[in-house]
């Protein structure tokens, strides 16, 4: 019994899930010129929506990044999975279900991003 109490415990603690949503807002010459939002309300599932973009669209990329390190722990290689890459309109949303709890996303919206980085 005391064994059952420990484990819904733990699971009370650690079986939770937080919706989350991720905005990005990218500003030129103190107007902005992008904004979005990713919404992740349950796992494996997220809406991606263009709120704004000065081109008229949001282009995106959602991705996975698996690293392992080496035994030594001086060595990690990363292998970057694309999962999708789609373009939305201004004030069109998308929601795409299947993905990895670790999943990433970029967004640009004058070019198709460059994962991992998603530097310009």
């Amino acid at each position: 019994m005391r064994t059952a109490i420990l484990l819904a415990s733990l699971c009370v603690g650690g079986c939770n899930y937080a919706p989350s949503t991720s905005i990005t807002t990218t500003t030129v010459n103190g107007t902005d010129v992008l904004h979005s939002e990713v919404s992740v309300k349950e796992p494996g599932s997220a809406t991606f929506e263009c709120a704004e973009s000065a081109s008229g669209s949001c282009n995106y990329a959602v991705f996975t990044n698996d690293c392992t390190t080496a035994k030594d722990a001086k060595t990690t290689t990363c292998t970057t999975r694309i999962l999708d890459r789609f373009t939305l309109a201004r004030g069109e949303s998308r929601r795409l279900a299947g993905l990895p709890l670790d999943f990433r996303h970029c967004v640009k919206q004058d070019r198709e991003p460059a994962v991992p980085g998603c530097i310009d």
